[in-house]
């Protein structure tokens, strides 16, 4: 009854703006991206240039503003303080996956499949109470627009859903069985980086309206000299370095920017320049932009006083947490984090690097709040940044740091990664209730180590290389191919465990090493499903999805090859039937698992074993939960966490005890409690295998097998 309390206010929170019409939003009837942008030589056509307006997001925006603005919608909703504990109440374990990567239910759309009642079924008896849809709106393929590198669907351009995915109809139709079944659904706001669309064309037409919204520059006719030459089917090319020298002493472009110096693995910037471009006037004009790691990804100028980014996205919230009532929105500021120019003898030893991406963070989560939803925060930035960004601001953020720690110390056998993410952040004071937990929380672990990164700190610096190059031994020691670029590894979570057994061949997997596969990801998954915050599964390790076998798609460059390879397509609702391929071309990837529906069930499987660890999480009520102490450990593969829990636990337990043991070998510990959990009389119990442990001189032995997980609750024993 009081989930479906909650679940009834947060649905009234979301849906605050339905009283109002919607504004409608056309939907592109673009032809050819090249057809359309081929008249580079005379006056614009002015009736283009109005069809695109009305495809832009820019122009949406402003129709959707008119909404909240001037009526008393905008202050329904507290907007400074996040709202932790109702959300952690509503919704406390999550499921993420990918809608481009989503084979559809035949030849319906990807939402037919999820409207599955046997598919959401399985989802609420998994556990799951939140489902985060990721790249569901139209991107830049539908424009045409070429690029050497292939996107994967986060090239965003349009407020609309994708045709493959589906249509509003549909999404409140979803809507509306998940939340029958308990569950709440959340979306993912335009990203920082968008696609080329119906907005960049207009910034590049030099509108007055788009001036701004891009990290753009207009390039004086004289310095054209200097911009790379332009083939009549590419619209931008990667200015070099000769260009930019040029371009940088006529103080046309900013010198290098302070991302390009710190020492992170953060996605390259870069410049691009545009062919000449005519516009409403007759004037032929030529741009600069930046990328984000393409031409085709150009980044949205949050700091232009314009502010039409700021519109734009503000658009997009209205829309989802408003006319949607998607509960949620996920961010990624990352493509803003490190913008600002650096200069000779600047100072960039302090965190300030991040103020942008901080900020935007903050200004987003404050709007959400007002319209009654939440915001999570997927980047992985430094722990000092993450901590700001959550001041004030975003209410849930992915803990990237436990998450490395855990994906190391099982290659390694190695716990002091996780224990120093841990210990860094009870330093810093960060509310671990505020964290979203993930086995792997993208499409590749960042040996980088941004929570280890501090300019200021050498030593840092060589710890951070010594774990790599451990990482780096232990994934070569088996032989085989090496999934690095640079500090990335590029591995989905299946083969990452496999990778680590030993195992290579995924296509001729026999019965032990998928159970090999699927001990794996338990470990990984009981030890973030027990950690205080927001517990969130993924559709690549609910299947075991595997990489697609090198070479199946075109690239550009090793990492393009190793980005795309780990982003093959899955039929996660079961209803894919015979297709192997999504709406953009992405081919069906092998996984290690069947069909999800059949394995919950299953005692020995990893849906299974999720199911069962979800329940005893729920019981407990870990997500309120309060870590109290991490003790000494002997073996250097174990980890030991006591959590006070919530008095109204289910369990009437008075503590949880996080046994986990990384290593290849069984680890005995001892260890004592703090009184104030132990006052008494106590015992430990194992509510998984039903071992009960008491106390010996006010300390508890413990013996785990390899690579394993318990947790115990304490109890008083009479």
């Amino acid at each position: 009854m009081k989930m479906k309390k909650n679940i009834l206010l947060t649905l009234l929170l979301a849906s605050i703006l339905s009283g109002c019409s919607t504004p409608n939003l056309v939907r592109s009837k673009a032809p050819s991206g090249l057809s359309m942008e081929a008249e580079t030589m005379g006056r614009a056509n002015p009736g283009y240039i109005q069809w695109l307006e009305k495809q832009a997001m820019l122009t949406t925006s402003g129709k959707l503003s008119t909404v909240v603005s001037g009526t008393n919608l905008f202050w329904l909703g507290p907007y400074e303080k996040p709202r932790v504990e109702m959300m952690l109440n509503i919704a406390p374990v999550w499921l993420t996956f990918d809608a481009t990567r989503t084979l559809p239910a035949g030849s319906s759309s990807v939402l037919s499949a999820l409207q599955s009642e046997r598919y959401l079924r399985t989802m609420q008896d998994l556990g799951i109470r939140g489902i985060h849809i990721k790249s569901m709106r139209e991107s830049g393929l539908i424009w045409g627009s070429p690029s050497k590198q292939r996107q994967l669907g986060d090239d965003t351009v349009s407020y609309l859903f994708s045709r493959g995915f589906g249509d509003e109809k549909g999404f409140d139709a979803f809507l509306q069985k998940a939340n029958k079944q308990g569950m709440i659904v959340g979306d993912t706001v335009v990203p920082f980086a968008t696609g080329r669309g119906a907005d960049y064309f207009l910034s590049v037409r030099g509108v007055d309206t788009y001036k701004g919204l891009y990290c753009m520059v207009e390039v004086p006719r004289e310095f054209w000299k200097n911009l790379p030459e332009i083939t009549t089917r590419s619209r931008a090319v990667l200015v070099d370095d000769v260009s930019l020298r040029a371009l940088r002493s006529a103080r046309i472009l900013p010198p290098p920017l302070v991302r390009d110096s710190l020492d992170l693995s953060l996605t390259p910037l870069n410049w691009y320049a545009t062919g000449v471009v005519h516009g409403l006037d007759g004037n032929g004009r030529r741009f600069v932009y930046l990328g984000y790691g393409s031409e085709a990804r150009p980044i949205l100028n949050w700091n232009d006083p314009s502010k039409s980014a700021r519109r734009l996205i503000s658009g997009s919230l209205i829309q989802e947490i408003g006319m949607l009532h998607a509960a949620m929105t996920s961010v990624h500021v990352s493509p803003l984090y490190g913008v600002e120019p650096t200069y000779p003898n600047a100072d960039i030893s302090g965190f300030g690097v991040g103020d942008t991406a901080v900020q935007a963070a903050r200004e987003i989560a404050q709007e959400v709040r007002r319209y009654g939803g939440w915001t999570f925060l997927q980047d992985n930035l430094p722990l000092p940044d993450v901590k700001a960004a959550m001041e004030r601001g975003v209410d849930f953020t992915v803990n990237h740091s436990f998450s490395t720690g855990a994906l190391y110390a099982y290659a390694t056998g190695d716990t002091s990664m996780l224990t120093q993410s841990l210990y860094t952040v009870l330093q810093m004071g960060i509310n671990q209730k505020r964290f979203i937990n993930c086995i792997q929380p993208e499409q590749y672990i960042d040996f980088s180590l941004p929570f280890m990164f501090n300019p200021n700190q050498k030593q840092n610096s060589e710890i951070r290389s010594k774990y790599l190059d451990n990482i780096r031994e232990k994934l070569t020691a088996t032989g085989g191919d090496v999934f690095f670029s640079g500090r990335k590894l590029y591995l989905t979570p299946a083969a990452y465990v496999a990778n680590i057994q030993g195992i290579r061949d995924y296509r001729n997997l026999t019965e032990k090493q998928r159970q090999a596969i699927s001990d794996g990801l338990t470990l990984l998954g009981h030890t973030q499903a027990m950690q205080p915050g927001i517990f969130m599964l993924s559709a690549d390790e609910l299947l075991g999805v595997f990489p697609l076998p090198a070479g199946i798609l075109d690239y550009t460059t090793e990492e393009d090859a190793l980005r795309q390879n780990v982003s093959g397509a899955y039929d996660l609702t079961s209803r894919g039937g015979n297709n192997i391929l999504t709406e953009i071309g992405l081919p069906k990837a092998p996984t290690a698992f069947d069909n999800i529906d059949t394995e919950v069930h299953m005692a020995e499987s990893f849906v299974g074993n999720m199911r069962r660890i979800i329940k005893l999480r729920n019981a407990l009520g870990m997500q309120n939960a309060t870590l109290m102490q991490i003790p000494k450990v002997k073996n250097k593969g174990v980890l030991i966490q006591v959590f006070q829990l919530p008095s109204n636990n289910s369990l009437s337990a008075t503590a949880a005890v996080n046994v986990i043991n990384f290593g290849d070998s069984p680890a005995s510990e001892e260890f004592s409690l703090l009184k104030t959990l132990a006052s008494g009389n106590v015992g430990l119990e194992d509510l998984l295998t039903g071992e009960n442990v008491s106390a010996a001189h006010n300390a508890f032995s413990v013996s785990v097998p390899p690579r394993t997980a318990r947790t115990y609750v304490v109890r008083s024993i009479k």
